[in-house]
């Protein structure tokens, strides 16, 4: 499994949700009950053990979680749910529907502060605790959200799952069930870092789960609904109030 990739993909996680909250605290930011976000809440599936021969039976460990990687890159959109527990930042959220335009609609929190966002263009609604159960309407081009507008920018978040393609010793596991889809579970080890991933067998081999445990940055991330519409529209103009 590319050791480089999966830190770098877990620390962009993390950073981004800071920078998120950070950029949007002037606006009062505050603990949103409704949100609902944080893979942790999903059941692990139960796992059976692989056939002799099993999915990808050609392929090696190294090279499914390749292939799954590109085919990730490649979704035009998809949902990512995911909590990270950082050691520095503390707990990650999110919960979000993005999509190649830069369009998404969800949630993402950082400690103890959640906010609800929906981007559609260069607009971008936002909706806190504190914001009255107002959207509060925002620019994306101005210097305070720029960095806001970031989380929803999938082809950045992508970008983290690339890398140097022999960099990995995933070895093949059980097969497991992630969202209704059929997958196998890789697994691999660096240091106090011990990484899961499960990738879909049927269809496109997406990235469906990856479980990070031990470490700085242990946590869960989720992928499904690739290249489906997001549906990112912006509320009734009585709900929305000027930033």
């Amino acid at each position: 499994m590319r050791r480089r990739t999966i830190a770098t993909t877990t620390a962009l996680f993390t950073c981004v949700a800071a920078m998120a909250l950070a950029a949007c605290s002037g606006s009062g930011s505050g603990s949103d009950s409704g949100s609902g976000s944080g893979a942790s809440n999903v059941p692990s599936a139960a796992k059976t053990p692989a056939a002799a021969k099993g999915p990808y039976a050609d392929l090696t460990g190294g090279q499914i979680v390749t292939n799954s990687f590109r085919a990730t890159r490649q979704a035009g959109s998809l949902h990512l749910k995911a909590k990270i527990a950082d050691a520095k930042e503390g707990p990650s959220t999110m919960d979000l529907s993005m999509d190649h335009k830069g369009d998404c609609t969800g949630t993402m929190g950082q400690g103890k502060d959640t906010i609800r966002i929906i981007k559609t263009g260069k607009v971008m609604y936002l909706k806190t605790r504190d914001s009255g159960n107002k959207w509060v309407k925002t620019d994306t081009t101005s210097a305070d959200t720029k960095e806001l507008a970031s989380s929803c920018d999938l082809n950045s978040f992508l970008d983290s799952f690339k890398g140097d393609d022999t960099d990995t010793e995933a070895k093949k596991g059980a097969t497991t069930t992630v969202g209704g889809r059929t997958a196998i579970a890789l697994t691999e080890s660096d240091g106090a870092e011990h990484y899961t991933i499960d990738v879909a067998t049927t269809g496109k081999p997406y990235l469906l789960k990856m479980v990070t445990t031990g470490g700085d940055s242990p946590g869960t991330m989720e992928f499904s609904q690739f290249d489906q519409p997001i549906h990112a529209v912006a509320p009734p103009k009585s709900a929305v109030i000027a930033g």
